[in-house]
């Protein structure tokens, strides 16, 4: 039964929250420490900082694991092995260029005309992504409390928004870890509570069909495989993680977080699937993505309050860090030779989290939004990034042409195609997928009927051989 305590709980959490991000206001005055924490990041600090920005979909993992059980967890598991491939390939080349936003690698390698489109279509997706702090926060409260959806979205985003434009990406840091922190502590509590409602081991392994607790059935590779194409390469070319590597202090603090965030975000994965899962035998029929904030309703007064605070740590850790990454494209993309005022990337910072709060409003779903934010980024963005830093011959015109390509055959089969396959063939041909192919085929067409690109662009990329390999560009970090 929830209570004025649970109420107060719940509060002072988004007071907390709000008071962290004035504090970081003061850390945040300079160009540098706003957008890239003056590269002062530590192993904890971006270590947490990574797991929970992974970790904002949590109460959509919840929601599949309700719906398929532990495999669910693929999502997250996906995700962490995707840190685990950052870490063996272009890692420390990243944090060695040491720039601010993946617009930045754009125009360092191919051009402006590359650097404006994924400018475009990096804001359009992170304020997507945005979006999904405020529908899972608004779930949360909707779930627990009583209050419409919209009015309970209203409420996480006044203060969220407000504090992340104040503080930049110290106030995001700091809040991530400690709505982190909280969310570990309620998803401890919840697992035990989850299996408990549901009548004990015995109950759920009586209920629930054989499948549902094999990560390796036919299902969870299935599921393995659609979210290779949807999560671990967006984790390799994602802006937010990219923004990360690029405030750390060294090469050495970024590989090593890589390597501690995978570990920590597939543990939630499986924590969260198995709540989910638990669940779906407690409350048969109920909207998946509620599944959590169920449970939680039948703790004891202050613990639900406890738990509720912890699932809003879940969905809103989503809200700072993609309002910060999607002003800095903006701000990078639109002025990468001015510094603007603070005053001007604050505005910036405040109407992008004004954008997500709309788009929430009219896509209230959480692993729509995630699939469709993926769908443009990866066709856009991840074989053009792995060509710059594997493939001399790619060109400005291959890139630009990989990167529109590509988006328009996932949106294409995502929309016109996708609906009228099976789920078994939803999965195999996930639009990522086929748009990735698509991207490799432009870029290869564009990069040979263009002229090669220059050597001191390669050579930023991919180290060459002969007297040119020590030549280095100003603005470029090489420590």
């Amino acid at each position: 039964m929830i209570t004025s305590i649970d109420w107060v709980i719940v509060i002072g959490y988004i007071a907390l929250m709000f008071i962290i991000g004035i504090i970081m206001y003061k850390r945040s005055e300079a160009y540098d420490d706003y957008l890239v924490a003056g590269r002062k990041f530590n192993v904890l600090y971006l270590t947490l900082t990574l797991a929970a920005m992974i970790s904002s979909a949590t109460l959509g993992v919840c929601g599949l694991g309700y719906h398929f059980g532990l495999s669910g967890a693929w999502f997250f598991i996906m995700l962490g092995i995707g840190a685990w491939i950052l870490f063996i390939t272009i890692a420390g080349r990243l944090r060695v260029l040491a720039q601010y936003a993946i617009t930045d690698i754009y125009e360092l390698r191919y051009d402006a005309r590359c650097r404006i489109l994924i400018t475009i279509l990096g804001v359009f997706a992170y304020i997507s992504l945005l979006s999904i702090g405020f529908v899972g926060g608004g779930h949360v409260l909707e779930g627990i409390f009583g209050i419409p959806l919209i009015y309970a979205m209203l409420i996480i985003a006044i203060p969220f928004i407000a504090y992340t434009a104040l503080g930049g990406i110290w106030a995001s840091a700091v809040t991530n870890i400690v709505k982190f922190l909280i969310l570990v502590v309620g998803l401890v509590v919840l697992i035990p509570f989850a299996l408990m409602g549901a009548g004990g081991w015995e109950k759920v392994t009586m209920t629930l069909p054989p499948d549902s607790f094999n990560l390796f059935s036919l299902q969870g590779l299935m599921f393995a495989w659609s979210f290779f194409w949807l999560m671990t390469l967006s984790f390799w070319v994602a802006a937010d993680i990219y923004q990360m590597l690029f405030s750390a202090k060294s090469v050495r603090t970024a590989r090593i977080s890589l390597i501690l965030a995978g570990i920590v975000i597939i543990f939630v994965g499986l924590a969260a699937a198995a709540i989910g899962m638990f669940a779906s035998v407690q409350f048969p029929g109920i909207e998946p993505e509620a599944s959590a904030p169920a449970v939680a309703m039948t703790l004891h007064t202050g613990l639900s309050g406890l738990v509720s605070v912890a699932l809003l740590s879940g969905s809103a850790i989503a809200v700072v860090i993609f309002q910060i990454v999607a002003a800095t494209l903006l701000v990078r993309g639109i002025w990468p030779k001015v510094k603007l005022s603070m005053n001007k990337i604050r505005a910036i910072s405040a109407i992008v989290g004004s954008a997500g709060f709309v788009t929430a409003a009219v896509f209230p779903n959480i692993i729509f939004l995630v699939e469709l934010t993926f769908r443009v980024m990866i066709p856009a963005t991840f074989v053009t990034v792995l060509a710059a830093f594997y493939w001399k011959r790619a060109t400005a015109l291959g890139a630009f042409l990989s990167s529109l390509i590509g988006v328009a055959v996932s949106m294409i089969w995502t929309f016109l195609v996708l609906p009228n396959l099976s789920l078994e063939y939803q999965l195999m041909l996930e639009p990522t997928f086929i748009g990735v192919v698509a991207s490799v085929l432009a870029l290869i067409i564009g990069s040979y009927v263009s002229r090669p690109p220059s050597i001191d662009k390669v050579q930023l990329f991919i180290p060459l051989k002969g007297p040119s390999t020590n030549y280095s560009p100003e603005g470029v970090d090489k420590k």
